[in-house]
């Protein structure tokens, strides 16, 4: 008989467990922004990343939200979490108020500047006493040239060009030498051109280009 009341039991014991159903847990949400973004978000002291964010599962009841963000006064509430509802919260942070660290200029020293030679070279032409008119004509080009640099110019050398209405003639390469800081030279040299059919002589214009320095 015994045996038989401990079979029963142990069946209704067995009966009833296959009966039990674990509750849904009672949850909710809470979605978050801010002003501005990327501040930092806690929930009951709890880092959950930063806004503007979505937290589930929440349990419903009470709960302290916090918003951080560095230069903002820390932003901080009691929220109520209701069953499968999703809590909506804003906020726009204030500013400290503490000033923000200036900016100060580093001023880079100026690299000591290279002592060099500077030259400057200026002249004309003009036609031999004697004037030739075969072709390619003689032409005198006299050149002054003057070292304004604080240093001593070792060598100076520079073209003479013959422009016609911008178009280049002819040229010829000239030699100071050493000119001195402060001093200048000159250089007399023979240049032959052909000239255009019926161009004037305003119209020759010379030029000083290529001016080589080596101090």
């Amino acid at each position: 008989m015994l045996k038989e009341i401990a079979i029963c039991i142990l069946t209704l014991i067995v009966f009833l467990s296959g009966c039990t159903t674990t509750l849904p847990e009672k949850t909710g949400s809470v979605s978050i922004t801010s002003s501005p973004s990327a501040a930092e978000i806690y929930l009951d002291n709890e880092f959950h990343g930063t806004t503007p964010a979505t937290i589930n599962a929440i349990p419903s009841g009470n709960h302290t939200i916090e918003i951080r963000a560095g230069g903002f006064e820390t932003w901080s509430s009691s929220i109520r979490i209701d069953v499968g509802n999703t809590l909506n919260v804003s906020t726009s942070l204030k500013p400290t108020g503490t000033p923000l660290p200036t900016t100060v200029p580093v001023v880079i020293p100026t690299a000591t500047k290279k002592v060099v030679p500077e030259i400057h070279v200026d002249g004309y032409w003009t036609y031999p006493a004697i004037r030739s008119y075969t072709s390619p004509v003689p032409l005198l080009v006299h050149a002054e040239g003057a070292n304004v640099g604080p240093a001593d110019a070792r060598e100076v050398t520079t073209s003479a060009n013959l422009y016609y209405n911008d178009q280049q003639l002819c040229w010829v390469k000239l030699y100071f030498g050493t000119i001195k800081s402060g001093g200048h030279a000159t250089k007399d040299s023979m240049m032959f051109c052909s000239l255009p059919a019926g161009a004037s002589d305003y119209e020759l214009t010379i030029k000083f280009e290529n001016v080589v320095v080596n101090p």
